[in-house]
């Protein structure tokens, strides 16, 4: 399965999920956000899911800077 920065995508930890969007890609996993910070969690592909309708979360407040470029296009 493939992934692309920016992706809106599921992580699973057991029987939790979060919602997180992709950072930057590596061999072994992904940075992912799960947070409006700037910090990003090394996260395993095999706990990475693709969502199918991530189109409807494209306005979560997910990675660096996320509020600042919320509230500058009102």
């Amino acid at each position: 399965m493939s992934f692309k920065e920016n992706e809106i995508v599921l992580y699973q930890n057991g029987d939790s999920f979060e919602v997180g969007k992709i950072k930057r890609l590596c061999d072994d996993g992904a940075f992912v956000w799960y947070h409006s910070g700037d910090t990003a969690a090394k996260t395993p592909y095999e706990n990475l899911h693709k969502l199918k309708n991530a189109v409807y979360l494209a306005d979560a407040k997910l990675g660096k800077h996320s509020y600042a470029r919320k509230n500058s296009e009102e």
